[in-house]
């Protein structure tokens, strides 16, 4: 992951992720379960998210947010998460995410309006240990009132405002984009993903459908919605329970 992004950081210029898995295609895809599980030393099940902040383990909510709703609101606004220069590609290693290459200090903002699930303010990564909850560094994960749940990781800053059971809205400053956790160059690790669990399910929360659609309609100013996707994503595989892919 650190070698990716450290090679992708140069290569903002040709809008490129090449190094980031082998991907051909264009168009999105769905993972489903791989036909082994992840090393044990990078699939940690969900006792590891504890819940006390005193531990640097994410502070999640359980009860705080509203269920997701089962038709999404005609008022759904989406939002571009990063203010500045940016890239992003078309494929992502190991798993449907995006990583959006930008500096470190650009604002991240709430990709549509929502309810605060987790927060990660502590950076507890070690590259000894390479535990994949830990990975994301700096992270916060959304419930959106359209029922889908929005991950944005290796922060440099989390607005104080930004709380577990905490409403935000599309646009809102949540924080700043970093390098933490493993990440070896400045971006934003985004992630789509059915609410699942809700909480402690990193290897769902990280990503489960291809944000690239709904990145380009919303740096466009459009408002594409990646409801439909998630639903038939869930659909087809449930909600895994452990890691289906290292990475």
């Amino acid at each position: 992951m650190r070698k990716f992004v450290a090679g992708m950081a140069a290569m903002t210029a040709a809008l490129t992720l090449a190094a980031c898995g082998n991907g051909k295609s264009d168009e999105p895809y769905f993972v489903g379960e791989a036909s082994s599980a992840a090393p044990a030393s990078a699939a940690p099940g969900p006792a590891e998210s504890a819940t006390a902040e005193s531990s640097s383990a994410p502070v999640t909510a359980k009860s705080a947010s509203p269920k997701p709703s089962a038709t999404t609101p005609v008022n759904v606004k989406y939002v571009f998460p990063v203010v500045g220069n940016n890239s992003y590609a078309h494929t992502h290693h190991d798993y449907p995410a995006s990583d959006v290459i930008t500096n470190c200090g650009n604002t991240f903002r709430a990709v549509t309006g929502g309810t605060i699930l987790a927060v990660t303010r502590v950076d507890t990564w070690k590259a000894s240990v390479n535990a994949g909850a830990t990975r994301g560094g700096l992270s916060i994960s959304l419930l959106g009132d359209d029922g889908v749940r929005y991950y944005g990781s290796h922060l440099s800053k989390i607005d104080a405002k930004v709380q577990v059971g905490a409403r935000v809205t599309a646009g809102q400053t949540i924080g700043k984009v970093g390098d933490t956790g493993d990440a070896s160059a400045c971006h934003l690790h985004f992630g789509i993903s059915p609410p699942c669990a809700r909480t402690g399910d990193w290897w769902n929360q990280r990503g489960t459908v291809y944000p690239w659609p709904y990145l380009d309609s919303w740096k466009a100013g459009t408002n594409k919605s990646p409801v439909d996707t998630v639903k038939k994503w869930k659909a087809a595989h449930g909600c895994p329970t452990k890691p289906t892919v290292d990475g």
